[in-house]
């Protein structure tokens, strides 16, 4: 999905509204409720700025081999700064994020973080159920947090891109407390669901899997037990129209963002508001992620109406902490 994964990014659609904020040592101008950190601050507009140059794809590895900032400098000011790992999408690979671990580099030069892009399931590996490779991966980090440097008290910051966002956060909310997220970026991700095709009907994972992913017949498709325990997308496939099934059959986003009455969310919610600010990032644009903004919680009903994300449950409800966190001036959507 991700090698055709594509959005037209702006940098005026990055919706963290209120002001405008320049990022240190950049001529990029994203919207700020508040300063960020620089590392967050650079990230984002890097993210930015590779979608741009790549033309509007979606994928992380821009093609062109030049791609920097005009007039980028390493910034001799910057302190040590937190570990980053990063996580890539459905069909994706860790060397998608070479480009933007190169510009951080160049970025902070001598005081860059340690960056790692995890690569324990590549390309088709990344079809497996997600609550599968969310237990995998929280044994890895656990198990390797010494050499990946995220054992420290301070935490380490955790990007996921399309698929790896909402894996990402499977993930923290299930981190036990020896290791802490301290900044959560969110890149493109169904975050509240996935419902219906990419637009251009291309997403890379073969036709058998591609016609399935159509509005009228998703349901049938990923509603049962042998989707469910064999595709990723079927774990997050959120069908507005039927609900119902969708609660009771999808065996990852119901738990996740809390749809389900009798599942207590206590320790979930507390993980996740562990995490000191959380940046989803998101376009109404993008032409695979279906309906667009779910990246940031927006959706449709079962008339296909458009919903909002001050209406969402995981906001009204608060399931995971998105109110509480927006209350504290920690989140960023």
């Amino acid at each position: 999905m991700d090698s055709t994964h594509r959005t037209r990014m702006r940098l005026q659609q990055v919706k963290i509204h209120l002001r405008y904020m320049y990022c240190p040592s950049s001529s990029y101008r994203i919207k700020m409720t508040r300063p960020i950190t620089a590392l967050l601050c650079f990230l984002t507009v890097a993210v930015v700025a590779i979608v741009l140059k790549a033309r509007g794809r979606h994928n992380l590895s821009a093609s062109d081999a030049t791609l920097s900032f005009d007039g980028l400098q390493p910034d001799a000011n910057s302190t040590s700064l937190l570990p980053i790992i990063f996580l890539h999408g459905i069909n994706g690979h860790a060397s998608e994020f070479e480009d933007i671990m190169r510009l951080i580099r160049v970025k902070f030069g001598k005081n860059a973080p340690t960056m790692h892009s995890v690569g324990i399931c590549d390309g088709t590996c990344s079809l497996r159920p997600l609550p599968k490779q969310r237990d995998e991966l929280i044994d890895y980090l656990v198990s390797n947090a010494a050499d990946l440097g995220i054992d420290g008290e301070e935490g380490f910051n955790f990007v996921g891109h399309s698929q790896g966002g909402l894996l990402a956060r499977a993930v923290i909310q299930k981190l036990p407390p020896s290791l802490r997220v301290r900044q959560f970026v969110s890149m493109a991700s169904p975050q509240k669901g996935q419902y219906g095709e990419c637009k251009q009907g291309r997403t890379g994972l073969g036709p058998e899997i591609e016609k399935k992913m159509a509005r009228p017949i998703g349901w049938i498709a990923f509603y049962n037990y042998l989707a469910q325990s064999e595709l990723s997308i079927a774990n997050y496939w959120n069908d507005p129209r039927h609900g119902h099934l969708f609660r009771r059959e999808a065996s990852l986003l119901p738990e996740l963002n809390g749809y389900l009455d009798e599942h207590d969310m206590t320790d979930q919610k507390e993980n996740f508001l562990r995490v000191e600010r959380a940046i989803f990032l998101g376009s109404s644009d993008d032409d695979c992620i279906n309906p667009p903004l779910s990246s940031i919680f927006e959706y449709v009903d079962a008339e296909g109406n458009a919903t909002s994300f001050n209406e969402s449950l995981e906001y009204t409800q608060d399931t995971f902490g998105l109110q509480t966190m927006n209350q504290e001036g920690r989140l960023f959507l």
